[in-house]
């Protein structure tokens, strides 16, 4: 009866452990979320994810199209979109490349706070749609609850020096929402997790980038905003923190119909 203890207990123990690890992230299926495309700076090696909208207009992280010291908007020109097939080689003939005509960053957009951390891309041409393989995103607008089940992406891509083969890559990470309260217990400077702010927990190793989507129930819910290390977990764990769609649903729909460009010079460090 001991040893039965003994084991039960080890077992419980062990399923506990199991269950505080998050689950490893699986390459996505063809056409699981077509509405996902790549965005391409200037900076060398500086790639993002960024969400359909419409055939014109492509959602982003404010952080993915400014220059280093995040001081100036990239010239519209220099950037690039494309869907279809986000992989950078053995391009497929779904794949369709555009440039930006003009890029709208949050004009309240903080980098010290990640503060509406979010970029609208306008393209000089449209996608070409419909399309089997690119799709705009349905947006969440209803409230997720905590301990909801959500897919996270990234785009793997491949260290220098590792064969041909290995092709970058679209990853989705199954994360569980987390209470903000307790997240902030957690946080223990700033910036904290915010209303508009949705928190979970994913393995360090998970390498998400500002403007990586957040999906639940197939709809586009979130984009990646900034993350920190809970170092006091084995192995260690991340908070990953991404700004809800929902709350921002008014200033992407004025992107969609703006006239005027970013203002000349506009520097988001003055405010």
């Amino acid at each position: 009866m001991e040893k039965f203890c003994a084991l039960a207990f080890l077992l419980v123990c062990i399923a506990g452990i199991l269950a505080q690890v998050p689950p490893a992230p699986r390459d996505v299926f063809p056409g699981e979320f077509p509405s996902v495309v790549v965005v391409k700076t200037p900076e060398r090696d500086r790639f993002c994810l960024g969400e359909v909208i419409d055939a014109t207009h492509v959602l982003t992280s404010a952080f993915c199209v400014l220059n280093a010291d995040r001081s100036r908007v990239f010239p519209a020109r220099l950037v690039r979109v494309f869907g279809g097939d986000i992989a950078t080689r053995q391009i497929s003939l779904t794949r369709q490349t555009r440039v930006a005509q003009h890029i709208f960053v949050h004009e309240n957009y903080r980098s010290h706070a990640f503060e509406n951390n979010l970029a609208v891309i306008r393209l000089a041409e449209p996608f070409h749609l419909p399309s089997n393989a690119i799709e705009p995103a349905e947006i969440r607008t209803r409230i997720v609850p905590d301990s909801h089940v959500c897919y996270a992406l990234n785009w793997l891509r491949p260290a220098i020096g590792v064969t041909v083969t290995d092709t970058p890559r679209l990853q989705a990470a199954e994360v569980t929402i987390r209470n903000r309260d307790l997240c902030n217990v957690e946080r223990l400077t700033e910036p904290n997790v915010r209303e508009d702010n949705l928190c979970m927990q994913q393995s360090n190793t998970f390498e998400t980038l500002q403007g990586d989507p957040l999906f639940c129930d197939g709809q586009l819910t979130a984009i990646h905003s900034w993350r920190w290390d809970l170092t006091q977990q084995t192995p260690i764990v991340s908070n990953l923190v991404s700004t809800q769609v929902r709350f921002h649903m008014h200033w992407i729909h004025q992107q969609l119909n703006r006239t005027q460009p970013m203002p000349a010079g506009w520097n988001p460090l003055e405010y």
